[in-house]
Parts: C-alpha cells; structure tokens; sequence
C-alpha cells in the first residue's frame, strides 16, 4: 500500500471539473456520505483547478470510519459519595497520575468483565443490593462506545437490575479486587488496561 503525505502530487478524476486533473494531497474535513458533518483533518487529493477533494487515500479510510462508528452513549446515575471515593482511591493504587481520569476506564474494563463473569454477576447483585450501596446524590457520568453500552445493557438484563444498581455492583465489586482483597492477577490486568488509557 502506498502512502501519501501532505504536498505530495498525483492526478484523479475531479467530479466537479469532470475531467483529469493535477492534484495535491492534503489535509481537509471530508463531508460523510449520509449528509450528517464530516471528519476533520483527512488527508485527500484536492483538485488544483477548483480545491474539490478528488480521492481519499486509503491510509485515512481507518480514521473515518472510526468517527463513522464513534458515537457515545451515556451511563449516568446519582451515588453516594463513599462510591465515587471508592472509585478515585482504586484508580490511585495504581500511581498512573490523575486518578480521576481512571475512574472511567475501571469502570469501562469491569462492565466488561462481568459481562463474562457469572460469579462477578452473581456479586454485583449482592452488593448492589448492601446497606453499603444505599444512598444517591452525587452524580456520575461514563461516555461509552456502542459495544461496552451494549454489554452494560445486557449485564442489567441478566441481574435484573437498574443501570444505578448495576453500577453500584461494580462500584462495590472494583473495592473488593482492589482495595479489600486485592487479586494479583487483576491488578496486574488492570495496570495494563489503564497504561493503555492513561
């Protein structure tokens, strides 16, 4: 496969001056074909007479497809406080900078997980339904992709849960492995997993 590089020549079809043209690649927004926006910053073939895109390389068909399929879903639920707390010390424990910003993606790889996992399904049900689960008021927000939404719905189909219960559950299920009784081979699971998205 060739690969194209910004001010690099070649010459298309242009369908606005529909003849040959000379062209120069470069970066552009390419508007999608179902009319809904377009993806910034692709590397096309511009025609040099009238800056119409000619071709699309196939070095950027990845990226627009990705943004084809990125749309994010939302979990939202209101917590207690201890909860959030629980998800922040976690992230923390594994010294990878802001915790904060790993609170998502344990939450991300345990819905995944448990989707897998008759006996972590059987525990989320459990705790969810602890006096350590009770309470609400302070809200939790987790942008997903199309697959762990998915598994998420699935998860509260098979517990017969609430998407707060359900998160609750997992909440209470990372405090086990991670802060209660920690799992060597989770953790070193998880260090992976959140090098990856740190």
């Amino acid at each position: 496969m060739k690969i194209y590089k910004a001010g690099e020549k070649s010459k298309g079809i242009c369908p606005k001056c529909k003849s040959l043209v000379p062209t120069t690649f470069k970066i552009s927004s390419v508007p999608l074909s179902n009319s809904k926006g377009s993806v910034d910053d692709i590397l096309c073939a511009i025609c040099d007479h009238c800056d119409h895109i000619v071709a699309v390389p196939q070095q950027s068909a990845p990226r627009i497809r990705e943004s084809l399929k990125s749309k994010k879903h939302s979990i939202e639920a209101r917590l207690p406080r201890h909860l959030l707390d629980i998800l922040i010390l976690a992230g923390d424990q594994f010294k990878m900078g802001n915790p904060e910003l790993l609170k998502d993606s344990l939450i991300r790889h345990y819905i995944n997980l448990a989707d897998q996992n008759k006996s972590m399904i059987k525990n989320i049900k459990k705790y969810s339904e602890s006096d350590f689960a009770k309470g609400a008021g302070y809200r939790l927000s987790l942008k997903v992709n199309k697959k762990i939404f998915d598994r998420f719905e699935h998860l509260k189909q098979m517990t017969s849960l609430s998407k707060t219960q359900v998160l609750k559950g997992l909440i209470l299920q990372i405090n086990q492995d991670i802060l209660q009784r920690p799992l060597k081979k989770r953790i070193a699971e998880l260090e992976m997993v959140l090098m990856a998205s740190a």
